[in-house]
């Protein structure tokens, strides 16, 4: 009878240990899957300066751009770009009428950030929203917070 129930008590340890071990595997599959969906959520970052692609959600056109540097001045930018200054561009900037060399005259817009947001304008036929720059790849929120005070639609 002793016997009897310390082979009972050892199964329900072994089953207890089983179910266990099934409960972790299957933690560690459901970790794995949220972590893999939250990598492939991320934007593309080429660094050998190739053109990243981004599909806008619910379609099956893209828009094609680059990253640009960041920390380049509004100066700078508008000494490398001889035809425009800061003091010759009114702002707001129109983003439906403005050119490249205008944007790049705003703090944080480079030459390829300005050529994604002609070319975003141009896929979507004109914007409606200053925010649907943030669709632009490389416009996160930081850096639309910093340009959205000198555009306008």
């Amino acid at each position: 009878m002793i016997q009897t129930e310390n082979t009972e008590k050892e199964k329900n340890t072994k089953s207890d240990k089983r179910t266990s071990e099934i409960l972790i595997g299957v933690g560690f599959l459901i970790l794995a899957a949220v972590f893999s969906a939250i990598a492939l959520m991320q934007p593309k970052i080429s660094t050998d300066g190739s053109q990243n692609e981004i599909s806008e959600v619910g379609t099956t056109s893209s828009v094609v751009s680059e990253f640009s540097d960041s920390t380049e001045s509004a100066d700078t930018k508008a000494d490398e770009n001889q035809n425009y200054t800061s003091s010759e561009v009114k702002y707001p900037l129109n983003l439906n009428t403005c050119t490249a060399e205008e944007l790049m005259t705003i703090n944080m817009i480079g030459e390829s950030r300005a050529a994604a947001i002609i070319s975003y304008r141009e896929y979507l036929g004109g914007y409606t929203n200053v925010e649907q720059l943030k669709n632009i790849s490389g416009i996160g929120d930081e850096v639309y917070s910093a340009i959205e005070p000198f555009v306008t639609v």
